[in-house]
Protein backbone atom coordinates (compact mmCIF):
# COMPACT_ATOMS: atom_id res chain seq x y z
CA UNK A 1 0.00 0.00 0.00
CA UNK A 2 2.25 2.46 -1.30
CA UNK A 3 -0.45 5.41 -1.78
CA UNK A 4 -1.32 7.53 1.21
CA UNK A 5 -4.56 9.04 1.59
CA UNK A 6 -2.33 12.30 1.98
CA UNK A 7 -0.58 12.28 -1.01
CA UNK A 8 -1.66 14.89 -3.83
CA UNK A 9 -1.88 13.68 -7.31
CA UNK A 10 -1.32 15.77 -10.00
CA UNK A 11 -4.30 15.26 -12.43
CA UNK A 12 -3.21 13.74 -16.19
CA UNK A 13 -5.14 12.38 -18.53
CA UNK A 14 -5.91 9.15 -17.39
CA UNK A 15 -7.33 10.57 -14.28
CA UNK A 16 -9.18 13.05 -16.62
CA UNK A 17 -10.40 10.13 -18.71
CA UNK A 18 -11.60 8.22 -15.20
CA UNK A 19 -13.58 11.59 -14.35
CA UNK A 20 -15.69 11.63 -17.87
CA UNK A 21 -16.41 7.48 -17.72
CA UNK A 22 -17.58 8.02 -14.05
CA UNK A 23 -21.14 7.39 -14.90
CA UNK A 24 -19.99 3.91 -16.62
CA UNK A 25 -19.22 1.66 -13.32
CA UNK A 26 -22.92 3.42 -11.95
CA UNK A 27 -24.52 1.47 -15.06
CA UNK A 28 -22.11 -1.51 -14.61
CA UNK A 29 -23.16 -2.05 -10.71
CA UNK A 30 -27.18 -1.17 -11.58
CA UNK A 31 -26.98 -3.92 -14.20
CA UNK A 32 -25.57 -6.33 -11.74
CA UNK A 33 -27.56 -5.52 -8.65
CA UNK A 34 -30.84 -5.89 -11.46
CA UNK A 35 -29.70 -9.15 -12.61
CA UNK A 36 -29.57 -10.13 -9.02
CA UNK A 37 -32.21 -8.12 -7.07
CA UNK A 38 -34.63 -7.31 -10.41
CA UNK A 39 -37.11 -10.30 -10.14
CA UNK A 40 -39.74 -8.06 -8.63
CA UNK A 41 -39.36 -5.15 -11.25
CA UNK A 42 -40.14 -7.97 -13.98
CA UNK A 43 -42.76 -9.63 -11.89
CA UNK A 44 -45.73 -6.84 -13.56
CA UNK A 45 -46.50 -5.36 -10.13
CA UNK A 46 -47.16 -8.78 -8.25
CA UNK A 47 -43.76 -8.91 -6.31
CA UNK A 48 -41.70 -6.85 -4.06
CA UNK A 49 -37.82 -7.00 -2.88
CA UNK A 50 -37.44 -8.59 0.27
CA UNK A 51 -39.07 -11.04 2.50
CA UNK A 52 -41.74 -11.38 4.42
CA UNK A 53 -43.26 -8.01 6.21
CA UNK A 54 -40.92 -5.88 6.59
CA UNK A 55 -40.83 -4.03 2.92
CA UNK A 56 -43.88 -3.25 3.65
CA UNK A 57 -42.90 -0.76 6.05
CA UNK A 58 -40.68 1.24 3.63
CA UNK A 59 -43.59 0.46 0.73
CA UNK A 60 -46.03 2.57 3.18
CA UNK A 61 -43.76 4.93 3.74
CA UNK A 62 -43.02 5.88 0.04
CA UNK A 63 -47.02 5.70 -0.35
CA UNK A 64 -47.40 8.13 2.47
CA UNK A 65 -44.81 10.22 1.61
CA UNK A 66 -46.01 10.63 -1.73
CA UNK A 67 -49.55 11.09 -0.08
CA UNK A 68 -48.46 13.74 2.57
CA UNK A 69 -46.43 15.90 -0.53
CA UNK A 70 -49.76 15.98 -2.59
CA UNK A 71 -52.00 16.87 0.06
CA UNK A 72 -50.08 18.98 1.99
CA UNK A 73 -49.50 17.35 4.93
CA UNK A 74 -47.01 16.57 7.45
CA UNK A 75 -44.50 14.19 6.32
CA UNK A 76 -43.22 13.17 9.69
CA UNK A 77 -46.28 12.50 11.61
CA UNK A 78 -49.42 10.70 10.08
CA UNK A 79 -53.05 10.13 11.68
CA UNK A 80 -53.67 7.32 8.57
CA UNK A 81 -52.13 4.64 11.06
CA UNK A 82 -52.78 3.99 14.44
CA UNK A 83 -56.17 6.18 14.05
CA UNK A 84 -57.46 8.36 15.78
CA UNK A 85 -54.36 9.05 17.98
CA UNK A 86 -51.66 8.94 14.38
CA UNK A 87 -47.71 8.47 15.04
CA UNK A 88 -44.51 10.13 14.75
CA UNK A 89 -42.82 8.77 11.83
CA UNK A 90 -39.16 10.25 13.43
CA UNK A 91 -38.85 6.94 15.08
CA UNK A 92 -39.72 4.61 12.05
CA UNK A 93 -37.52 3.82 9.39
CA UNK A 94 -39.66 4.74 6.45
CA UNK A 95 -35.92 6.68 4.91
CA UNK A 96 -38.04 9.77 4.09
CA UNK A 97 -35.34 11.17 2.33
CA UNK A 98 -35.39 8.02 -0.11
CA UNK A 99 -38.91 8.47 0.18
CA UNK A 100 -38.84 12.18 -0.90
CA UNK A 101 -35.96 11.43 -4.05
CA UNK A 102 -38.66 8.68 -5.52
CA UNK A 103 -42.01 10.45 -5.30
CA UNK A 104 -42.27 11.30 -8.81
CA UNK A 105 -41.90 7.39 -9.25
CA UNK A 106 -44.75 7.09 -6.73
CA UNK A 107 -47.00 9.52 -7.56
CA UNK A 108 -46.71 7.82 -11.57
CA UNK A 109 -46.31 3.98 -10.85
CA UNK A 110 -47.33 3.62 -7.30
CA UNK A 111 -45.12 2.85 -3.96
CA UNK A 112 -44.24 -0.42 -4.61
CA UNK A 113 -42.54 -0.07 -8.07
CA UNK A 114 -41.04 3.08 -6.64
CA UNK A 115 -39.90 1.02 -3.36
CA UNK A 116 -38.55 -1.62 -5.76
CA UNK A 117 -36.68 0.57 -8.05
CA UNK A 118 -35.00 2.22 -5.02
CA UNK A 119 -34.05 -1.13 -2.77
CA UNK A 120 -32.51 -2.40 -6.12
CA UNK A 121 -30.38 0.79 -6.58
CA UNK A 122 -29.08 1.00 -3.07
CA UNK A 123 -26.66 -1.74 -4.05
CA UNK A 124 -25.56 0.28 -6.77
CA UNK A 125 -25.00 3.27 -5.95
CA UNK A 126 -23.23 2.31 -2.47
CA UNK A 127 -20.75 0.37 -4.54
CA UNK A 128 -20.57 3.46 -7.15
CA UNK A 129 -19.57 5.77 -4.40
CA UNK A 130 -16.94 3.27 -3.13
CA UNK A 131 -15.81 3.39 -6.83
CA UNK A 132 -15.51 7.26 -6.58
CA UNK A 133 -14.05 7.06 -3.18
CA UNK A 134 -10.86 4.79 -4.18
CA UNK A 135 -10.76 6.06 -7.28
CA UNK A 136 -9.68 9.61 -5.59
CA UNK A 137 -7.20 6.94 -3.09
CA UNK A 138 -5.86 4.68 -5.81
CA UNK A 139 -6.49 6.90 -9.39
CA UNK A 140 -6.94 3.38 -11.14
CA UNK A 141 -9.65 2.15 -12.29
CA UNK A 142 -10.12 -1.60 -12.28
CA UNK A 143 -8.53 -1.23 -8.40
CA UNK A 144 -11.35 0.99 -7.45
CA UNK A 145 -13.88 -1.20 -9.54
CA UNK A 146 -13.13 -3.95 -7.09
CA UNK A 147 -13.23 -1.77 -4.21
CA UNK A 148 -16.76 -0.48 -4.92
CA UNK A 149 -18.12 -3.95 -5.66
CA UNK A 150 -16.54 -5.25 -2.07
CA UNK A 151 -18.35 -2.39 -0.27
CA UNK A 152 -21.80 -2.62 -2.35
CA UNK A 153 -22.22 -6.10 -2.78
CA UNK A 154 -20.83 -7.15 0.40
CA UNK A 155 -22.17 -9.70 3.02
CA UNK A 156 -23.64 -6.63 4.91
CA UNK A 157 -25.37 -5.06 2.22
CA UNK A 158 -26.87 -8.56 0.85
CA UNK A 159 -28.35 -9.77 4.23
CA UNK A 160 -30.37 -6.12 4.41
CA UNK A 161 -31.23 -6.59 0.68
CA UNK A 162 -34.47 -9.24 2.66
CA UNK A 163 -36.19 -5.91 2.96
CA UNK A 164 -34.21 -3.33 4.87
CA UNK A 165 -33.61 -0.16 2.97
CA UNK A 166 -33.05 1.94 5.74
CA UNK A 167 -29.74 -0.34 6.24
CA UNK A 168 -28.77 -0.94 2.72
CA UNK A 169 -28.60 3.31 1.71
CA UNK A 170 -25.17 3.65 2.74
CA UNK A 171 -24.20 5.60 -0.32
CA UNK A 172 -23.34 8.37 1.54
CA UNK A 173 -20.74 7.20 4.15
CA UNK A 174 -17.78 6.83 1.01
CA UNK A 175 -18.79 10.31 -0.19
CA UNK A 176 -18.06 11.24 3.41
CA UNK A 177 -14.97 9.71 3.75
CA UNK A 178 -14.29 11.04 -0.06
CA UNK A 179 -14.79 14.26 1.30
CA UNK A 180 -12.68 14.32 4.24
CA UNK A 181 -9.74 12.68 2.23
CA UNK A 182 -9.87 15.38 -0.26
CA UNK A 183 -10.01 18.14 2.66
CA UNK A 184 -7.12 16.15 4.26
CA UNK A 185 -4.96 16.25 0.83
CA UNK A 186 -5.26 20.01 0.40
CA UNK A 187 -7.49 19.68 -2.47
CA UNK A 188 -10.39 21.45 -1.32
CA UNK A 189 -11.09 24.32 1.26
CA UNK A 190 -12.25 24.42 5.33
CA UNK A 191 -15.82 25.71 4.05
CA UNK A 192 -16.20 23.31 1.37
CA UNK A 193 -15.71 20.31 3.99
CA UNK A 194 -18.01 22.25 6.12
CA UNK A 195 -20.50 22.54 3.32
CA UNK A 196 -20.43 19.27 1.59
CA UNK A 197 -20.03 17.02 5.12
CA UNK A 198 -23.04 18.93 6.44
CA UNK A 199 -25.36 18.44 3.31
CA UNK A 200 -24.39 14.56 3.92
CA UNK A 201 -24.83 14.63 7.48
CA UNK A 202 -28.18 15.96 7.20
CA UNK A 203 -29.31 13.98 4.37
CA UNK A 204 -28.77 10.79 6.14
CA UNK A 205 -30.20 11.97 9.44
CA UNK A 206 -33.39 11.74 7.04
CA UNK A 207 -32.33 8.35 5.92
CA UNK A 208 -31.51 6.20 9.49
CA UNK A 209 -30.74 8.00 12.51
CA UNK A 210 -29.06 4.44 13.79
CA UNK A 211 -26.47 4.70 10.56
CA UNK A 212 -25.85 8.76 11.67
CA UNK A 213 -25.03 7.41 15.00
CA UNK A 214 -22.71 4.73 14.16
CA UNK A 215 -21.34 6.72 10.97
CA UNK A 216 -20.75 9.17 14.19
CA UNK A 217 -19.02 7.12 16.37
CA UNK A 218 -16.81 5.36 13.27
CA UNK A 219 -15.86 8.74 12.23
CA UNK A 220 -14.74 9.78 15.63
CA UNK A 221 -12.39 6.54 15.91
CA UNK A 222 -10.62 6.69 12.67
CA UNK A 223 -9.86 10.45 12.94
CA UNK A 224 -8.33 9.22 16.50
CA UNK A 225 -6.36 6.54 14.55
CA UNK A 226 -5.88 8.76 11.97
CA UNK A 227 -3.84 11.60 14.32
CA UNK A 228 -1.49 8.40 15.83
CA UNK A 229 -1.03 6.83 12.54
CA UNK A 230 0.27 10.05 10.30
CA UNK A 231 2.21 12.15 13.08
CA UNK A 232 3.23 14.12 10.12
CA UNK A 233 -0.31 15.52 9.50
CA UNK A 234 -1.36 15.38 13.37
CA UNK A 235 -3.05 19.65 12.74
CA UNK A 236 -4.31 18.72 9.69
CA UNK A 237 -6.10 15.53 11.37
CA UNK A 238 -7.67 17.73 14.35
CA UNK A 239 -8.40 20.60 12.32
CA UNK A 240 -10.91 18.54 10.11
CA UNK A 241 -12.00 16.84 13.73
CA UNK A 242 -12.85 20.82 14.43
CA UNK A 243 -14.72 21.06 11.09
CA UNK A 244 -16.47 18.33 11.19
CA UNK A 245 -18.22 19.83 14.35
CA UNK A 246 -19.25 22.68 12.05
CA UNK A 247 -20.01 19.97 9.34
CA UNK A 248 -22.39 18.64 12.05
CA UNK A 249 -24.23 22.59 13.19
CA UNK A 250 -24.89 22.31 9.07
CA UNK A 251 -26.41 19.10 9.03
CA UNK A 252 -28.61 19.69 12.32
CA UNK A 253 -29.81 22.28 10.36
CA UNK A 254 -30.85 21.24 7.74
CA UNK A 255 -32.15 17.82 9.23
CA UNK A 256 -33.75 20.02 11.80
CA UNK A 257 -37.67 18.79 11.46
CA UNK A 258 -36.69 15.17 11.93
CA UNK A 259 -34.52 16.21 15.08
CA UNK A 260 -37.53 18.08 16.41
CA UNK A 261 -39.36 15.10 16.48
CA UNK A 262 -37.38 12.53 17.50
CA UNK A 263 -36.42 14.37 20.53
CA UNK A 264 -40.14 15.14 21.11
CA UNK A 265 -41.36 11.75 21.07
CA UNK A 266 -37.67 10.50 22.47
CA UNK A 267 -37.31 6.87 23.04
CA UNK A 268 -35.19 6.11 25.87
CA UNK A 269 -34.80 1.95 25.24
CA UNK A 270 -33.96 0.06 22.34
CA UNK A 271 -36.69 -1.68 19.72
CA UNK A 272 -34.78 -4.84 19.83
CA UNK A 273 -32.32 -6.75 22.16
CA UNK A 274 -28.63 -5.59 20.99
CA UNK A 275 -26.65 -8.61 22.97
CA UNK A 276 -29.01 -11.15 20.60
CA UNK A 277 -27.36 -9.46 17.28
CA UNK A 278 -23.45 -9.63 17.59
CA UNK A 279 -20.77 -10.82 15.24
CA UNK A 280 -19.38 -14.25 15.38
CA UNK A 281 -15.65 -14.78 14.65
CA UNK A 282 -16.45 -17.70 12.00
CA UNK A 283 -18.76 -15.99 10.15
CA UNK A 284 -15.85 -13.84 8.49
CA UNK A 285 -15.04 -16.84 6.57
CA UNK A 286 -18.06 -19.19 6.67
CA UNK A 287 -20.94 -17.49 4.90
CA UNK A 288 -24.65 -18.10 5.40
CA UNK A 289 -27.40 -19.56 2.86
CA UNK A 290 -27.24 -15.90 1.46
CA UNK A 291 -24.29 -16.25 -0.10
CA UNK A 292 -23.69 -18.70 -2.98
CA UNK A 293 -20.49 -20.00 -1.51
CA UNK A 294 -22.57 -21.08 0.95
CA UNK A 295 -25.05 -22.67 -0.18
CA UNK A 296 -26.17 -26.20 1.14
CA UNK A 297 -22.76 -26.94 3.00
CA UNK A 298 -22.42 -23.77 5.75
CA UNK A 299 -25.75 -24.42 7.22
CA UNK A 300 -25.02 -26.58 10.26
CA UNK A 301 -22.20 -24.06 11.01
CA UNK A 302 -23.85 -20.89 10.28
CA UNK A 303 -27.61 -21.33 12.48
CA UNK A 304 -25.04 -21.23 15.09
CA UNK A 305 -24.71 -17.68 14.48
CA UNK A 306 -26.21 -15.01 17.10
CA UNK A 307 -29.09 -13.34 15.64
CA UNK A 308 -30.62 -13.79 12.29
CA UNK A 309 -29.40 -14.74 8.34
CA UNK A 310 -30.18 -10.72 7.40
CA UNK A 311 -27.76 -9.74 10.51
CA UNK A 312 -25.08 -12.16 9.99
CA UNK A 313 -23.02 -9.74 7.61
CA UNK A 314 -19.91 -10.26 8.77
CA UNK A 315 -18.60 -12.95 5.82
CA UNK A 316 -15.50 -11.74 3.55
CA UNK A 317 -14.56 -14.80 2.11
CA UNK A 318 -11.61 -17.26 2.74
CA UNK A 319 -10.23 -15.29 -0.71
CA UNK A 320 -10.36 -11.87 0.86
CA UNK A 321 -8.97 -12.81 4.67
CA UNK A 322 -6.23 -14.74 2.53
CA UNK A 323 -5.03 -11.94 0.64
CA UNK A 324 -5.57 -9.47 4.08
CA UNK A 325 -3.20 -12.13 5.50
CA UNK A 326 -0.49 -12.10 2.90
CA UNK A 327 -0.16 -8.70 2.14
CA UNK A 328 -0.52 -7.33 5.73
CA UNK A 329 3.26 -7.56 6.22
CA UNK A 330 3.69 -4.85 3.15
CA UNK A 331 0.55 -2.97 4.47
CA UNK A 332 2.58 -2.72 8.43
CA UNK A 333 4.88 -0.92 6.51
CA UNK A 334 2.89 1.98 5.64
CA UNK A 335 1.48 4.45 7.10
CA UNK A 336 -2.14 4.08 5.08
CA UNK A 337 -2.08 0.12 5.80
CA UNK A 338 -1.32 0.64 9.55
CA UNK A 339 -4.81 3.04 9.21
CA UNK A 340 -6.91 0.42 7.67
CA UNK A 341 -5.63 -2.47 9.21
CA UNK A 342 -6.86 -0.42 12.89
CA UNK A 343 -10.20 0.67 11.03
CA UNK A 344 -10.55 -2.64 10.55
CA UNK A 345 -9.91 -3.97 13.54
CA UNK A 346 -11.71 -1.51 15.68
CA UNK A 347 -14.55 -2.31 13.67
CA UNK A 348 -14.83 -5.76 13.93
CA UNK A 349 -14.03 -5.35 17.53
CA UNK A 350 -17.27 -3.26 17.99
CA UNK A 351 -19.08 -5.71 16.05
CA UNK A 352 -18.69 -8.72 18.33
CA UNK A 353 -20.40 -6.66 21.52
CA UNK A 354 -19.94 -7.77 24.69
CA UNK A 355 -18.70 -11.34 23.95
CA UNK A 356 -16.66 -12.78 21.70
CA UNK A 357 -18.45 -15.44 20.04
CA UNK A 358 -17.16 -18.43 18.00
CA UNK A 359 -19.62 -20.59 15.87
CA UNK A 360 -22.52 -19.82 18.31
CA UNK A 361 -20.44 -20.18 21.68
CA UNK A 362 -19.42 -17.27 23.79
CA UNK A 363 -15.44 -17.34 24.40
CA UNK A 364 -14.56 -14.71 26.34
CA UNK A 365 -16.12 -11.07 27.86
CA UNK A 366 -15.16 -8.09 25.82
CA UNK A 367 -15.74 -4.34 27.93
CA UNK A 368 -17.46 -2.72 25.34
CA UNK A 369 -20.85 -0.09 25.46
CA UNK A 370 -22.12 -1.94 22.38
CA UNK A 371 -24.48 -4.69 22.77
CA UNK A 372 -25.99 -4.37 26.36
CA UNK A 373 -29.76 -2.87 26.95
CA UNK A 374 -28.40 -1.18 29.89
CA UNK A 375 -25.43 -0.07 30.80
CA UNK A 376 -23.91 -0.31 34.47
CA UNK A 377 -22.47 3.15 35.00
CA UNK A 378 -20.61 3.62 38.58
CA UNK A 379 -22.19 5.37 40.91
CA UNK A 380 -25.54 5.77 39.00
CA UNK A 381 -26.36 2.17 38.31
CA UNK A 382 -28.11 0.45 35.33
CA UNK A 383 -29.24 2.36 32.88
CA UNK A 384 -30.92 2.78 29.30
CA UNK A 385 -27.72 4.42 27.29
CA UNK A 386 -30.03 6.13 24.37
CA UNK A 387 -28.84 5.39 20.82
CA UNK A 388 -26.53 3.13 22.03
CA UNK A 389 -29.26 0.60 23.08
CA UNK A 390 -30.55 1.18 19.29
CA UNK A 391 -27.71 0.35 17.91
CA UNK A 392 -26.89 -3.26 17.57
CA UNK A 393 -23.35 -4.40 17.06
CA UNK A 394 -23.41 -6.80 14.14
CA UNK A 395 -23.76 -3.67 11.88
CA UNK A 396 -20.63 -1.95 12.56
CA UNK A 397 -19.40 -4.78 9.93
CA UNK A 398 -20.69 -1.80 7.54
CA UNK A 399 -17.96 0.07 8.66
CA UNK A 400 -15.31 -3.16 8.71
CA UNK A 401 -16.56 -3.83 5.03
CA UNK A 402 -15.65 -0.10 4.08
CA UNK A 403 -11.66 -0.56 5.40
CA UNK A 404 -11.69 -3.45 3.58
CA UNK A 405 -12.62 -1.84 0.34
CA UNK A 406 -10.44 0.60 0.57
CA UNK A 407 -7.45 -1.82 1.57
CA UNK A 408 -8.51 -4.12 -1.51
CA UNK A 409 -8.53 -1.20 -3.52
CA UNK A 410 -5.21 -0.62 -2.72
CA UNK A 411 -3.45 -3.64 -2.92
CA UNK A 412 -5.43 -4.44 -6.49
CA UNK A 413 -3.50 -1.24 -7.43
CA UNK A 414 0.09 -2.37 -6.17
CA UNK A 415 2.94 -1.53 -9.19
CA UNK A 416 3.97 -4.23 -10.99
CA UNK A 417 0.79 -6.39 -11.41
CA UNK A 418 0.39 -9.51 -11.96
CA UNK A 419 -2.07 -12.32 -13.03
CA UNK A 420 -2.33 -14.09 -9.91
CA UNK A 421 -3.05 -10.81 -8.04
CA UNK A 422 -5.64 -10.42 -10.61
CA UNK A 423 -7.18 -14.17 -10.23
CA UNK A 424 -7.23 -13.73 -6.54
CA UNK A 425 -9.43 -10.67 -6.61
CA UNK A 426 -11.99 -12.35 -9.26
CA UNK A 427 -11.94 -15.22 -6.61
CA UNK A 428 -12.44 -12.71 -3.86
CA UNK A 429 -15.07 -11.01 -5.95
CA UNK A 430 -17.63 -14.49 -6.91
CA UNK A 431 -16.87 -15.59 -3.73
CA UNK A 432 -19.61 -13.13 -2.42
CA UNK A 433 -21.69 -13.40 -4.64
CA UNK A 434 -25.36 -13.57 -3.64
CA UNK A 435 -27.45 -16.72 -3.87
CA UNK A 436 -30.50 -15.86 -6.01
CA UNK A 437 -31.71 -19.31 -5.06
CA UNK A 438 -32.10 -18.41 -1.43
CA UNK A 439 -35.70 -17.36 -1.54
CA UNK A 440 -35.43 -14.25 0.23
CA UNK A 441 -35.41 -11.47 -2.18
CA UNK A 442 -38.78 -11.35 -3.48
CA UNK A 443 -42.07 -11.86 -1.90
CA UNK A 444 -45.48 -12.06 -3.94
CA UNK A 445 -48.23 -9.75 -2.68
CA UNK A 446 -51.76 -9.10 -4.19
CA UNK A 447 -54.09 -5.90 -3.54
CA UNK A 448 -57.80 -6.88 -3.51
CA UNK A 449 -60.16 -5.45 -5.70
CA UNK A 450 -62.06 -3.78 -2.84
CA UNK A 451 -59.21 -1.11 -2.47
CA UNK A 452 -58.43 -0.76 -6.39
CA UNK A 453 -61.78 -1.18 -8.49
CA UNK A 454 -64.42 2.04 -8.69
CA UNK A 455 -67.46 0.48 -7.17
CA UNK A 456 -66.00 -0.02 -4.00
CA UNK A 457 -64.92 3.85 -3.80
CA UNK A 458 -68.44 4.54 -1.53
CA UNK A 459 -67.93 1.62 0.95
CA UNK A 460 -64.95 4.15 2.85
CA UNK A 461 -64.38 7.42 3.20
CA UNK A 462 -60.92 9.23 4.71
CA UNK A 463 -62.65 9.54 7.83
CA UNK A 464 -63.10 6.18 8.63
CA UNK A 465 -60.90 4.60 11.07
CA UNK A 466 -60.87 1.04 10.10
CA UNK A 467 -59.35 -2.21 11.71
CA UNK A 468 -57.87 -4.27 8.73
CA UNK A 469 -56.84 -7.89 9.27
CA UNK A 470 -54.46 -9.54 9.71
CA UNK A 471 -53.01 -6.16 10.19
CA UNK A 472 -49.55 -7.33 11.57
CA UNK A 473 -47.49 -10.31 10.88
CA UNK A 474 -48.18 -12.35 7.57
CA UNK A 475 -50.79 -9.50 6.55
CA UNK A 476 -50.80 -7.12 4.19
CA UNK A 477 -52.86 -4.47 5.04
CA UNK A 478 -50.17 -1.61 5.00
CA UNK A 479 -50.19 -2.09 1.11
CA UNK A 480 -53.65 -1.61 1.05
CA UNK A 481 -54.05 1.52 2.80
CA UNK A 482 -50.95 3.04 0.82
CA UNK A 483 -52.88 2.36 -2.53
CA UNK A 484 -54.26 5.64 -2.02
CA UNK A 485 -54.62 6.15 1.67
CA UNK A 486 -58.54 6.22 1.36
CA UNK A 487 -59.20 5.20 4.78
CA UNK A 488 -57.16 5.38 8.58
CA UNK A 489 -56.07 2.26 10.28
CA UNK A 490 -56.72 1.41 14.46
CA UNK A 491 -53.39 -0.13 14.56
CA UNK A 492 -50.25 -0.57 12.24
CA UNK A 493 -47.27 -2.62 11.21
CA UNK A 494 -44.18 -0.28 11.22
CA UNK A 495 -42.38 -0.46 13.90
CA UNK A 496 -42.06 -3.44 16.71
CA UNK A 497 -44.39 -2.11 19.21
CA UNK A 498 -47.65 0.15 19.13
CA UNK A 499 -47.33 3.82 20.69
CA UNK A 500 -47.87 4.63 24.13
CA UNK A 501 -51.55 5.27 23.35
CA UNK A 502 -52.12 1.39 22.03
CA UNK A 503 -49.82 -0.07 24.96
CA UNK A 504 -52.50 -0.48 27.50
CA UNK A 505 -54.31 -2.42 27.95
CA UNK A 506 -52.72 -5.72 26.76
CA UNK A 507 -55.62 -6.42 24.71
CA UNK A 508 -55.43 -3.26 22.77
CA UNK A 509 -51.61 -3.72 21.76
CA UNK A 510 -52.68 -7.92 20.58
CA UNK A 511 -55.54 -6.52 18.52
CA UNK A 512 -53.44 -3.17 17.01
CA UNK A 513 -50.81 -5.14 15.94
CA UNK A 514 -52.99 -8.49 14.45
CA UNK A 515 -51.89 -11.05 16.71
CA UNK A 516 -53.76 -14.74 16.64
CA UNK A 517 -56.88 -13.92 18.41
CA UNK A 518 -57.62 -14.60 21.73
CA UNK A 519 -60.11 -17.37 23.07
CA UNK A 520 -62.41 -14.35 24.59
CA UNK A 521 -61.79 -12.00 21.39
CA UNK A 522 -65.31 -10.92 20.52
CA UNK A 523 -65.37 -8.95 24.11
CA UNK A 524 -62.05 -7.87 23.38
CA UNK A 525 -62.72 -6.50 19.61
CA UNK A 526 -66.27 -4.77 21.30
CA UNK A 527 -63.70 -2.92 23.73
CA UNK A 528 -61.00 -2.17 20.90
CA UNK A 529 -64.05 -0.72 18.69
CA UNK A 530 -65.38 1.37 21.10
CA UNK A 531 -62.07 2.91 22.51
CA UNK A 532 -60.29 3.32 19.15
CA UNK A 533 -63.83 4.62 17.55
CA UNK A 534 -63.52 2.03 14.76
CA UNK A 535 -66.65 2.62 12.07
CA UNK A 536 -65.71 -0.68 9.88
CA UNK A 537 -63.52 -3.79 9.67
CA UNK A 538 -62.54 -5.90 7.23
CA UNK A 539 -60.92 -8.96 6.72
CA UNK A 540 -58.85 -10.72 3.84
CA UNK A 541 -60.87 -13.68 2.39
CA UNK A 542 -57.57 -15.69 2.79
CA UNK A 543 -57.58 -15.90 6.18
CA UNK A 544 -60.92 -15.54 6.76
CA UNK A 545 -61.83 -18.77 9.17
CA UNK A 546 -59.48 -17.29 11.80
CA UNK A 547 -60.46 -13.84 12.48
CA UNK A 548 -63.70 -13.62 11.24
CA UNK A 549 -65.69 -15.54 13.99
CA UNK A 550 -65.25 -13.17 16.61
CA UNK A 551 -66.40 -10.27 13.95
CA UNK A 552 -69.39 -12.49 13.03
CA UNK A 553 -70.73 -12.11 16.45
CA UNK A 554 -70.70 -8.41 16.25
CA UNK A 555 -72.17 -7.36 13.17
CA UNK A 556 -72.85 -8.79 9.68
CA UNK A 557 -70.28 -9.38 7.00
CA UNK A 558 -70.39 -8.81 3.48
CA UNK A 559 -68.16 -10.84 1.08
CA UNK A 560 -66.80 -7.91 -1.63
CA UNK A 561 -64.05 -7.80 -3.89
CA UNK A 562 -61.68 -10.48 -1.95
CA UNK A 563 -62.46 -9.01 1.72
CA UNK A 564 -65.13 -9.29 4.02
CA UNK A 565 -66.40 -5.92 4.97
CA UNK A 566 -68.23 -5.20 8.29
CA UNK A 567 -69.27 -1.71 8.54
CA UNK A 568 -69.35 -1.06 12.49
CA UNK A 569 -70.77 2.60 12.85
CA UNK A 570 -71.71 5.06 10.60
CA UNK A 571 -72.96 5.21 6.83
CA UNK A 572 -70.67 4.76 3.86
CA UNK A 573 -69.90 8.15 2.21
CA UNK A 574 -71.23 6.79 -0.93
CA UNK A 575 -73.13 3.67 -2.91
CA UNK A 576 -71.46 0.64 -1.11
CA UNK A 577 -72.37 -2.70 -2.50
CA UNK A 578 -72.08 -4.41 0.74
Amino acid sequence: MTQSLFSRRLPGPWAARLTRIGLLPLAAYTALSLLLFGTPLLAGGSRYVGTNDDPQIFIWGFGWMAHALAHGHNPLLTDAMWAPTGLNLAWVTTTPAIAFVFTPVTWVFGPVVAYNAAAILMPATAAWTMFLLCRSITGRLWPSLFGGYLFGFSSYLVGHMVGELHLTSVFLLPLLTLVVVRYLRGDISARALIGWAGVILGAELYISTEIAFTATLAAIGALAIGYFTFPQARARVAATAVRLVGAYVVGGLLASPMLYYALRDFRSSGYQPPEQFLADVANLVIPTHFALAGAGWAAHIAHHFPGNSSEQGSYLGLPLVAIGLLSIRAAIKSQTGRFLIACFALATVASFGPHLTVAGHRVLPIPTPFGHDMLTIPGIGSKHVPLFDNSLPIRFSLFASLAVAVAAALWLARPNPNRARHAFAIVAAVALLPNIGAGVWSTRYSVPSFFTASAYKGCLGPDDIVLPLPIGFGGQATLWQAHDFGFRMAGGRVQTSPPTEFLHPASIAAISVGYLPAPNQTALLRGYIKEKGVTAAFVDLRTASTWTPALDAITVGHDVGGVRFYRLSGTPPGSCPA
